[in-house]
């Protein structure tokens, strides 16, 4: 109820005391009854709560309206505390401590006031309050007449008020789009959000202070025909609530695009009060409208043009079709003939006339119509080309044909047959080729490798999967995984050569050994040479890969052969100079015998005999010596390269001859003139070389006159070689045996077994060096021995 009907209560209350104190006139005279009914009249038809409290807070007067509003009868209320039972624990202290204050005296009364009850039931209810004090004759505060207004609705609705207005600020400012309010003509701005300063790049304080000031803004080509649309939607033709689109200049100088709507707002009487409008700003769609608009025009062009290549092409290929030596044939899944490029081409290619409609298995020899019509069938299913060759009697000579069946429409089929009898030939021609190379490749031990450096993979031939014990499915083969094959100690040196062949271009020849999956060491030889493209870049490396385990066996073999052959070879040597040996080891021990007798007697005279044995001590020495070089020559051992001195062994092969070059009277010469002489090889198997060569000397020049001469020349040759000549002035070697001198178990001597020079050169072959025959100028044999100075690395 609105706060003047509160007011006109108040008189009405007043009116009301006053007609009670008329009643207790009244009531002295007589009629108090009477007109206590006529005041309980008066009070229960008031349309607001009126409620007496006494001063100890009880509820002593209520009327009807008081008690629908507390929810209660009247003798629920009456008698009861006001504070204890109709006021809420929120404010029931605090109301409580103002209403003793009045009725003390110690506060005025409120003529207004609001606070919250709560009724019988619980409930919550907001009520007015206008309040009077109640004195009794003396004056004394006795208690308060209230009258109660509820406002519970009216503070609902306030509050929903708020709420709206709040959420409908919130909205506003936290769109992304312009919202404003205006007057019906447009004269006056009620609301503007904060997208106007962002759009238009003014403040809204601006659009309040000049509300047509947003207009200044538009576009020169779009200002009249926005201010058309305000005229008219300004008297009440808003039918369409849509502006067109315009253009605003941004306070920065830039140009944005808007699209705007307005709805009128009508109030109970339809009369229109004000404009509400929002705006947004579409620049960017109408930037990407314009894009797409061009390229929807780009788009329609391409297709045009497009269109007309298309056309363009379907006739070159409609001619190529005609013209390709192939015979073209679309097939329906069924396998029946729907079209072809020629009958001319297909009657040298199919067994029967070609038509429309034919069925491709009639079409065919023998059973390759079928397999065709099952390929045309999987084809169909699987979308993927399938390929079958085939042979046809044609002009009485048998001729290949490849029949292709390609995926075309989705119910139909492409099938190209071509003539390949060239092909085929050259193809069964090069698989016999194949054939044969494998075959060769693998009774050789030979096998071809190409390593592709673009991609890093290796293709290895089936001889070269037999060499390694691979098979071919069982590794990717790459640079990494070759390497991983390769023997540990060998390694590195192959790395190094492949690297080296990169490198400088170079092709490369290397023998290592390789492990095979199952542990087995196996010995090979790898040829390679790189291939380059036009620009001179290397793309691949191929070559070959040669099994030489069994030549390595049977070189093994026949060393342990030669070795044995050598030591009993220098057994019959040490045999042949048994009387030389034991005259050179008799000799010094005669003289320690000697020696030891004369050191007697002196030792028994008291005389000194450090000289004695001084000469007893070489004596001795000279002896092991001769000995140890014996022991060395008959043991039996493998041959072991090592770095020595030519000029020693040539010295300690001579010592073992000492003997018959003095009974025989022979004279050595030895001329080395370099003072770099060692070489190596197996110092053993050379001192026995060169003692075999010496002793051929010495038993060539018994039968010569004096003088006899041994010559040793020791000289560098080419190639990092040591040349050692021993030359004679014998007998000389026939003409008809130069041949046969190297030859084994061939000789020109009385009980020879012929095999000293073989022997001879194989064991000097063995170390690396080479071994020959010359003539002499003058009488006798010339024989030359090349031995290597360092170690022989393939």
């Amino acid at each position: 109820m609105p706060e003047s009907t509160t007011f006109e209560l108040l008189e009405e209350v007043k009116s009301l005391r006053e007609r009670v104190a008329e009643l207790e006139r009244q009531q002295a005279e007589g009629n108090r009854s009477k007109t206590d009914d006529l005041a309980r009249q008066y009070f229960n038809l008031a349309g607001e709560m009126i409620i007496g409290i006494d001063a100890n807070q009880t509820i002593s007067l209520i009327n009807e309206r008081g008690c629908q509003l507390l929810e209660a009868e009247e003798s629920e209320i009456i008698g009861k505390n006001w504070f204890d039972h109709f006021l809420p624990d929120s404010n029931r202290e605090e109301v409580r401590d103002l209403f003793r204050k009045l009725i003390q005296g110690d506060l005025m009364p409120v003529e207004y006031l609001e606070n919250e009850v709560q009724t019988a039931h619980g409930s919550l209810k907001s009520i007015a309050w206008h309040n009077s004090l109640l004195r009794d004759e003396s004056d004394r505060i006795i208690g308060t007449l209230s009258v109660g207004v509820d406002i519970t609705a009216r503070k609902k609705t306030e509050q929903a008020l708020r709420e709206s207005e709040q959420m409908f600020r919130q909205i506003s400012e936290n769109i992304k789009k312009l919202f404003w309010v205006c007057s019906p003509d447009w004269s006056e701005v009620y609301y503007a959000n904060h997208m106007y300063e962002v759009i238009w790049g003014h403040s809204c304080q601006s659009l309040y202070d000049d509300p047509r000031s947003w207009m200044n803004s538009l576009h020169p080509d779009d200002r009249d025909l926005i201010e058309r649309e305000i005229k008219n939607k300004s008297t009440g033709e808003l039918f369409d609530p849509d502006f067109p689109r315009f253009r605003i200049i941004h306070r920065d100088g830039s140009i944005r695009w808007m699209l705007a709507r307005a709805f009128p707002v009508f109030d109970e009487n339809h009369m229109m009060t004000r404009i509400v409008g929002i705006g947004e700003d579409i620049t960017s769609r109408k930037q990407e409208e314009d894009a797409a608009f061009e390229l929807h025009q780009e788009l329609e062009r391409c297709v045009e043009e497009r269109t007309s290549e298309l056309a363009r092409k379907t006739a070159q290929l409609q001619a190529m079709f005609n013209a390709i030596p192939d015979a073209v044939l679309v097939l329906n899944r069924d396998g029946v003939v729907i079209n072809f490029n020629s009958q001319q081409k297909s009657i040298l290619i199919l067994s029967t006339d070609l038509r429309i409609g034919s069925r491709i298995e009639r079409l065919l020899p023998g059973d390759v119509g079928n397999q065709v019509k099952a390929l045309i069938s999987r084809v169909d299913n699987t979308r993927q080309i399938e390929t079958i060759d085939y042979c046809l009697v044609n002009r009485g000579e048998n001729r290949w044909y490849r029949a292709r069946v390609l995926p075309y429409l989705s119910d139909e089929i492409l099938m190209v047959i071509e003539d390949i009898n060239d092909r085929k030939l050259a193809e069964l021609e090069l698989a016999s080729l194949h054939e044969k190379l494998s075959e060769s490749q693998r009774l050789s031990h030979i096998g071809s490798w190409e390593w592709n450096l673009q991609d890093n993979t290796i293709w290895w031939s089936d001889e070269v999967y037999h060499i390694f014990g691979m098979k071919k499915e069982s590794v990717a083969l790459n640079y990494e995984s070759f390497l991983q094959t390769i023997h540990p100690d060998d390694r590195p040196q192959v790395e190094q050569t492949v690297a080296q062949a990169l490198e400088h271009d170079l092709p490369y020849s290397i023998e290592h050994r390789i492990f095979r999956p199952d542990g087995e060491i196996r010995y090979v030889q790898e040829r390679a040479v790189l291939k380059k493209n036009a620009a001179g870049e290397a793309i691949s490396m191929h070559g070959t890969v040669q099994d030489l385990t069994e030549r390595h066996e049977a070189a093994r073999t026949a060393q342990e052969y030669r070795d044995i052959l050598a030591h009993a070879s220098r057994l019959a040597v040490m045999g042949e100079l048994t009387a030389g040996i034991s005259h050179e080891l008799n000799q010094p021990l005669t003289a320690i015998a000697n020696y030891t007798a004369a050191m007697k007697q002196q030792l028994a005279q008291g005389r000194d005999v450090t000289d004695l044995v001084q000469k007893i001590e070489e004596l001795s020495l000279r002896s092991g010596a001769i000995v140890r070089k014996l022991k060395s020559m008959a043991e039996k051992r493998t041959q072991q390269s090592i770095l020595f001195n030519i000029r020693d062994s040539i010295r300690n092969a001579l010592e073992l001859i000492q003997y018959e070059l003095r009974h025989h009277q022979i004279e050595v010469k030895i001329n080395c003139d370099s003072k770099f002489s060692a070489v190596y090889a197996d110092r053993v198997q050379i001192e026995q070389v060169l003692a075999n060569l010496f002793i051929n000397a010495v038993e060539a020049m018994i039968d010569t006159p004096i003088p006899r001469t041994l010559t040793i020349t020791v000289s560098p040759a080419e190639d990092s070689l040591i040349r050692v000549v021993i030359a004679d002035t014998g007998s000389g070697v026939p003409a008809d045996f130069v041949d046969h001198l190297f030859t084994p178990f061939t000789t020109n001597k009385k009980g020879g077994l012929g095999i000293g020079l073989s022997l001879s050169r194989s064991l000097v072959e063995a170390a690396g060096g080479r071994i020959c025959f010359s003539s002499n100028s003058k009488p006798g044999a010339c024989f030359h021995v090349f031995l290597p100075t360092r170690q022989n690395v393939q």
